[in-house]
């Protein structure tokens, strides 16, 4: 309240307030004011409309997490440090052409680059390559079923319609050389000449130094041509002196230790070298006898069925299975991926079969194995392979205590083996182990509750993937899944606790 404010007297009209107004001078077109009136002046930065110049650390550039996302950032032109190679790759593999529809003699002449391998792993040791005893000057007679043992019967005859044969030794990247009779099969079976013309195509393109090998896989001196253009001519002088001619080149390079060098600058071994040692081992072994496999009974867990060396690299690249590991295959039949697997990856490799014939051919691929990987000069994982029933056998439970990555083909097995083999045998793997199998362990759809917490299904994680029918030697067989389950106790350790039934 305003007790200042006067007092309205009645009749007497108050007169309207009155504003006062009070004129200010102002300096104007540079006339100056009275100093005692004027603000002090404020200085302009002649750059005040300039970026500023202060220096920021960049932000760190993350990097791609996956091979794939590093090839589009080179594509778009993002420069950056090079990076060690991905660890996870099969990169010898990567090139080589599905096994569908091809030979040997189909092989692409380019040579695969040698880096760094899934199955190699830049953190641990490196694994060993070179067999020292195979590079020996004077070494020990290999047992070997050369490829003349092979045609000395009388499935095969003399070549071009030619009265007598002629014989010739071929060298290899060792000390050692084998023997071949240049015969014809006179139905469809192992062709000696063909053997020796990509033998010598893989030894140029896994063994020579990068000028010899692009010089002789290509232009005019390229072996795999002029082998071939002497068969064309069906001149068998013309093609033993071609071998001779590789002999007196590859048998100086070894004396010379640049076969050696060579060989220990690869970390791994591409698929189509790992595939020519197979099929030359299982040519001399299995492939004789191979249609006594097929005499097994309708409806049983003995069905006899390979699965394809393309196959059997992805299962390696899946499980990210390494040299340092332990392998075993369930139900090995003729040895085939135990062999593989300490070839191509180094391991350790067990297999166990239970029917008399595999098994006797197993032993011989085994045998020959041995002795051609020395002819090749490769050093190899341990071969093991036992004979009888997987779940009565006494070695059994302690070597799958052990195992890294095992493999059950197990596409025509019982339901009640199935049940055998996840309720007893894969109940004390070690966590981390992965189990390989054509037909789930963990059955689709399954789903982790009270009721079947105790079940040894939820101690695996389960992957599907996708295969196809030339993955299995099966006719019958079209594509499907194959599964990988990994022991992992994380899920059902959330599980109980969430519950709170532990």
């Amino acid at each position: 309240m305003n007790w200042n404010k006067p007092v309205p007297v009645k009749g007497v009209v108050a007169k309207k307030p009155v504003i006062r107004k009070t004129m200010v001078q102002v300096a104007v077109n540079g006339s100056k004011a009275p100093a005692s009136a004027q603000a002090p002046a404020r200085q302009r930065d002649p750059n005040r409309f300039q970026l500023s110049q202060t220096t920021r650390r960049p932000a760190p550039t993350k990097r791609p997490s996956t091979a794939h996302a590093r090839a589009l950032e080179a594509v778009r032109g993002v420069k950056r440090k090079s990076a060690t190679a991905d660890v996870n790759q099969f990169s010898d593999e990567e090139d080589d052409s599905s096994d569908v529809g091809t030979t040997d003699s189909e092989a692409s002449h380019k040579r695969p680059k040698s880096s760094v391998s899934s199955v190699d792993s830049l953190a641990g040791p490196r694994r060993k390559l070179v067999s020292e005893e195979a590079f020996r000057v004077s070494p020990e007679p290999l047992d070997l079923i050369h490829g003349a043992d092979a045609t000395s019967t009388s499935k095969y005859r003399p070549p071009f319609e030619d009265d007598d044969f002629s014989t010739v030794e071929l060298q290899y990247p060792s000390r050692h050389r084998e023997r071949f009779e240049l015969k014809m099969p006179k139905r469809d079976d192992y062709e000696p000449m063909t053997d020796i013309q990509v033998t010598i195509e893989s030894i140029v393109t896994f063994y020579f130094p990068d000028d010899l090998s692009g010089e002789y896989l290509h232009d005019d001196k390229a072996f795999h041509a002029r082998i071939t253009r002497a068969f064309i001519r069906h001149s068998v002088p013309e093609m033993i002196e071609i071998v001779e001619e590789f002999n007196a080149l590859l048998k100086t390079l070894v004396e010379d230790g640049t076969v050696q060098a060579e060989l220990r600058q690869h970390r791994s071994l591409a698929l189509q070298w790992v595939k020519r040692i197979l099929d030359q081992v299982y040519a001399r072994t299995v492939s004789p006898r191979a249609e006594k496999l097929n005499n097994y009974k309708i409806g049983s867990s003995n069905v006899y069925g390979e699965l394809m060396p393309r196959f059997v690299s992805d299962i390696f690249r899946e499980t990210k299975l390494n040299h340092e590991q332990v392998f075993v295959d369930l139900g090995s039949g003729v040895g085939n991926v135990v062999l593989q697997a300490a070839l191509q990856v180094g391991c350790e490799s067990w297999g166990i079969e239970m029917q008399d014939l595999p098994c006797e051919m197993a032993a011989m691929q085994a045998a020959e194995f041995r002795a051609r990987t020395q002819l090749w000069g490769l050093q190899t994982g341990e071969v093991h392979l036992l004979e009888g029933d997987m779940t009565k056998h006494p070695k059994v439970p302690a070597l799958l205590q052990r195992a890294d990555v095992i493999l059950v083909n197990n596409q025509a097995f019982q339901p009640d083996l199935n049940d055998k083999l996840l309720n007893y045998m894969f109940l004390d793997l070690k966590p981390g182990a992965r189990v390989v199998s054509l037909k789930p362990f963990v059955p689709i759809g399954h789903k982790m509750a009270a009721r079947n917490v105790n079940s040894v299904v939820n101690q695996f994680v389960q992957k599907p993937l996708e295969y196809f029918s030339q993955c299995v030697s099966w006719s019958e067989q079209g594509n499907g899944t194959w599964y990988v389950a990994t022991k992992d106790l994380g899920p059902l350790n959330r599980f109980k606790k969430q519950m709170r039934l532990e």
